[in-house]
């Protein structure tokens, strides 16, 4: 590979629940946490160079076996990201996924099993050589590699990880067009076959027509994919990429000069920045978005400290800030099987019966079902109305939302589950925030807390069991 090739090195992604996707990439997948940034991502720079007014959020970092290439996970405050809808597929216009090399395929299978994840379909290809494709808590598809496209031109490595990241692919309008455009970066034409035509039923497109280039950056390679049929989606009229799913890749330099060149070579391509580079004495960072609108980070950092402190070396997982602080759980057991209790529970107008708020008014539907994944409710109360938005939705088993108006704290999120058990169902609640004023934590946590076991014991259990009984007695 030339030098003057630029380096693939970090791949982000906006997510709804920063510490439920970080959990799925570390025990699913075989990641190490690597540190984080709140302060940073909060700051006017990170606004000017992601391109989003008044931009907040808090990052984490994970490494594979990759000598310099991280995994960058974006929880963000403001915007806030709006869901991945329930019919993204692969061939829709974007970043689109991930290939990993694991080492133990049967066995990194067990552990997302375990997480609640199994392949979208069987395994494709014989043993050795065989494929899989997974969707992330966000809905980004996951392919895992059992056999390593570059085998023989990787550095050594963290030889201790599982896993290591070997291509991101991106669906295109213009195959020729983005081609150009990664090429004027200094990419270079890989001459082996990442993919055939039989792979793409793994991550759910049989017989799809695709025409495709492969580039080398480093040791990720990076597939441009134009589909014929099916044709992709566009973006969603007001994309940013703040919206859930993968955002966008970074190129990475070792040097200030370094740098400059790749900028200057992305201009030179009809790349549009952000904003001018910003550099610091140990680095700097730009983002540029291509002709079609691909965000694409460039980077640079000297060797040395800037690597652990900017995530690209493994650190113990405490070094990192939490996106909440605080978190509460109430309990109950009802008397009535799952499907009844998850029926009462997740009606949202039902709620005013027993959630303390009235009235509960469903203001946008779900993209399947009215209460459903994507529907958002406006609770009114003593101190005004509450929005929240429900991010997961797994009948009857587990209903996750987010507060996303109203709420007095940040990062405000929830989740009702669900459990079978003798004679009747556990019926857990719980909820994670952080205090928007810095003190407060304490008290809120413990009025919060009453809230919910009064809300579960003395409201929505004698419910949901009256009106079971009075469903049997009918």
């Amino acid at each position: 590979m030339s030098t003057l090739t630029p380096p693939l090195n970090q791949v982000a992604f906006s997510v709804i629940d920063l510490r439920r996707t970080e959990r799925w990439f570390r025990e699913g997948l075989g990641f190490a946490p690597a540190g984080g940034s709140r302060a940073f991502m909060r700051s006017p720079l990170a606004a000017r160079v992601q391109g989003l007014p008044k931009a907040a959020s808090t990052c984490w970092w994970l490494v594979g076996r990759n000598p310099w290439v991280q995994l960058e996970l974006f929880q963000f405050e403001q915007p806030l990201a709006r869901p991945l809808p329930l019919d993204h597929r692969p061939c829709d216009i974007g970043y689109s996924r991930l290939g990993l090399w694991v080492a133990d395929f049967d066995g990194t299978l067990e552990r997302l099993a375990r997480l609640g994840t199994r392949p979208l379909s069987g395994p494709v290809g014989t043993a050795g050589a065989r494929r899989a494709c997974v969707r992330s808590p966000d809905g980004v598809h996951v392919e895992l590699m059992e056999d390593d496209p570059l085998l023989d031109r990787v550095a050594e490595g963290r030889r201790d990880s599982p896993v290591a990241v070997r291509s991101v692919t991106i669906s295109v309008p213009d195959l020729g067009r983005s081609t150009a455009f990664f090429r004027g970066l200094g990419l270079e034409p890989w001459s082996g076959t990442l993919h055939t035509l039989a792979h793409e039923a793994a991550w759910g497109l049989p017989g799809a027509r695709v025409r495709t280039q492969t580039l080398l950056a480093g040791d990720v390679l990076l597939e441009i994919a134009q589909y014929r049929d099916p044709p992709g989606k566009p973006w969603r009229p007001g994309y940013r990429i703040s919206d859930q799913g993968l955002l966008n890749v970074a190129f990475g330099a070792r040097s200030r000069a370094g740098h400059t060149r790749i900028y200057e070579r992305a201009v030179a391509a009809g790349a549009r920045p952000n904003c001018a580079p910003i550099h610091l004495p140990f680095g700097g960072v730009t983002y540029v978005n291509d002709p079609d609108g691909f965000s694409v980070e460039i980077l640079w950092l000297r060797p040395g400290w800037p690597d652990r402190d900017w995530g690209f070396e493994p650190r113990p997982i405490q070094c990192r800030p939490s996106p909440d602080t605080h978190a509460v759980e109430a309990r109950v057991f009802v008397k009535t099987p799952p499907a009844h209790a998850w029926r009462i529970a997740t009606d949202h107008e039902g709620m005013a019966a027993w959630s303390g708020f009235k009235p509960v008014t469903v203001t946008q539907p779900g993209e399947r079902e009215r209460n459903g994944y994507g529907s958002q409710r406006t609770m009114r109360g003593p101190t005004g109305a509450v929005v929240e938005e429900v991010v997961g939705w797994d009948p009857p088993h587990s209903c996750r939302y987010r507060v996303i108006a109203g709420s007095p704290f940040v990062e405000h999120q929830g989740e009702l589950q669900l459990e079978p058990r003798k004679g009747g169902t556990e019926l857990t609640w719980r909820i994670r925030f952080r205090p928007k004023v810095p003190g407060t934590g304490t008290v809120l946590r413990a009025l919060l807390q009453r809230m919910l076991h009064e809300a579960l014991s003395r409201r929505l259990k004698p419910l949901i069991e009256s009106t079971r009984r009075d469903a049997i007695e009918r």
